[in-house]
């Protein structure tokens, strides 16, 4: 029997070429604890060259729109996904993750007239897999209670959405905490609760692909944070300069010791630069609760992944300057991101 109480919910999926998740992330909403009759759900597809759409559309209580763009982005999925729905809450979901089944049950009851979003927990399907699943898994570990900003997993309300106009579909990255930023200046608070909410796949295995994650971050950050650089909470402004003091110091510390004939001196100081995480490694430890071996693998990835990401910085001011932004490619060309 319908609890007239709970409301229905909107399930907005994206992905572009997903065939090998797809199933399952529909799959998992179907068969969550909430009446399935309150339940819409959109799948969004950016331009797969599999057969994602006809998985999505096999599924008789699926709505399926393909957008075929030549630039994908995922704001501009998210968007068309929510503008096709006209429930009072959205759920926000990547191809790639599987949901709780008791996640609505635990989320609907903190949304109230503060609270616009509200998401939980994201895991690794697999942490263990590979050294770049290892530090995904423990990526994921964010702060309980009010928070800056949700990711790609997040139940809003659609009252939110409206008044922000929803996601910026130009970003290639970082939608999710640029839409935050915008929801939290409105007055609305979002919460991240101890909750269980998606399963995630990573689906990481090469030295490129890590690369590739953090350059694109980085152009994020130089993106998000110089937009609100004058707005009194500069979001990414700190991140921004962080990691290009990071990545700068080193290089600097190096060349001025070779320029007054102490290169050792130089690379000594550069190296006590970057090893800096290495020298908080119990605390570390204590906030992940990890193996050694694995938080020291994370605080070596800490001390070099500002490199790739600080290139990415690079990316845009060079993009910024050039009228060349970074850009996703579609079905026209190709899936991957631009380099």
């Amino acid at each position: 029997m319908m609890n007239k109480t709970q409301p229905k919910i909107g399930v907005v999926i994206i992905g572009i070429n997903v065939a090998k998740y797809l199933a399952d992330c529909i799959n998992s909403v179907l068969s969550a604890d909430y009446p399935e009759n309150l339940l819409e759900i959109v799948y969004v597809d950016g331009g797969s060259r599999d057969d994602s759409p006809d998985i999505a559309k096999a599924i008789e209580e699926i709505k399926v729109v393909e957008l075929k763009d030549r630039h994908p982005t995922p704001g501009r999925g998210r968007n068309t996904g929510w503008k096709v729905l006209s429930t009072p809450l959205i759920q926000f979901l990547d191809a790639d993750t599987i949901l709780h089944p008791g996640w609505f049950n635990q989320a609907i009851p903190r949304l109230d007239d503060k609270t616009a979003a509200v998401c939980g927990h994201r895991r690794e399907i697999h942490p263990s897999k590979n050294f770049y699943h290892i530090l995904t898994e423990m990526e994921w570990y964010y702060e309980m209670g009010p928070c800056r900003y949700f990711g790609g997993d997040v139940l809003v309300k659609r009252e939110a959405l409206e008044k922000t106009g929803g996601f910026d579909d130009q970003l290639v990255a970082g939608e999710d905490p640029e839409l935050s930023y915008r929801i939290r200046e409105q007055g609305w608070q979002i919460i991240r609760i101890d909750a269980p909410m998606t399963r995630h796949d990573i689906n990481m295995s090469t030295f490129r692909q890590y690369l590739k994650r953090a350059y694109r971050s980085g152009y994020a950050y130089a993106e998000i944070g110089l937009r609100f650089i004058k707005n009194n909470e500069k979001l990414w402004l700190r991140e921004l300069i962080r990691i290009t003091c990071k990545a700068l110091i080193p290089v600097a510390l190096v060349l001025v010791g070779f320029l007054i004939g102490k290169v050792w001196v130089g690379v000594f100081l550069a190296l006590l630069i970057l090893g800096r995480p290495l020298f908080r490694i119990h605390r570390l430890r204590q906030h992940f609760q990890q193996s050694w071996t694995n938080t020291l693998l994370y605080a070596g990835h800490s001390a070099l992944v500002v490199y790739p990401q600080f290139w990415g910085i690079l990316r845009y001011f060079w993009g910024r300057s050039f009228g060349r932004p970074l850009r996703n490619k579609g079905v026209i060309l190709e899936t991957n991101s631009d380099n």
